[in-house]
């Protein structure tokens, strides 16, 4: 896990504190309570708000179990804490194996950008065109990261074949706030509350078929 977990790097930088811990080590130590760790299995569709998980408090992890005992971890790492001193910041996803021997890769990154060195550029983020999306299809598993909302980011569990209509409906809404972050008149009010309605729904082709109309409109 680099330096996104203290056990496994004791330090980003020699003269800087010591990393933080990831949702794993955490939930081994007791650190975070089963009522934080949401549970979402293959095949749903999810969304999910994540606190920071070095600020504690609220939803802290998701949990999607796989086959053999094998589980992903996602979580929210953010620039506060032991966390400020990371290279990056957004929705980190670990692969746990709790068979793999100690040393061997009990818990894994999957890496948002593999070219970068040291995981540096490990998150999955919206706004970063190569880190939009971590999709698994053997196991049926898509993560898309979403908006924040405050230091709390939102993201969605779903399906591969669902996965594509849902990036591009988040990224039409994106782009629908940027160029206008207030909605002007009554019309537009409402097609961004149907926009959002849709989505929150999972009814993705629905929802950026809406933002496209309002996109068209501003």
């Amino acid at each position: 896990m680099g330096t996104w977990d203290v056990m496994s790097s004791h330090y980003v930088d020699i003269h800087s504190p010591p990393p933080g811990l990831s949702s794993f080590t955490k939930i081994r130590l007791g650190w975070i309570s089963p009522e934080q760790a949401v549970l979402v299995r293959p095949g749903e569709t999810k969304g999910a708000l994540l606190s920071p998980l070095s600020r504690g408090g609220g939803t802290l992890a998701i949990k999607i179990p796989l086959d053999r005992g094998r589980y992903y971890l996602v979580e929210n790492r953010q620039p506060i804490g032991c966390d400020r001193i990371q290279p990056d910041s957004g929705i980190l996803i670990l692969k746990v194996d709790p068979w793999a021997q100690e040393g061997a890769g009990t818990a894994r990154i999957m890496d948002a950008d593999p070219a970068s060195p040291n995981f540096s550029h490990a998150t999955f983020r919206l706004d970063r065109e190569k880190r939009r999306l971590f999709i698994d299809e053997d196991n049926g598993v898509a993560i898309l990261p979403l908006w924040s909302h405050g230091e709390k980011q939102g993201l969605l569990v779903t399906t591969p074949e669902k996965s594509a209509d849902a990036l591009r409906a988040a990224l039409m809404i994106t782009r629908m706030w940027t160029r206008s972050p207030e909605p002007k008149g009554e019309r537009e009010r409402r097609l961004r509350e149907a926009c959002v309605k849709a989505f929150r729904e999972f009814h993705f082709k629905k929802s950026w078929q809406i933002a496209r109309k309002a996109l068209k409109e501003q």
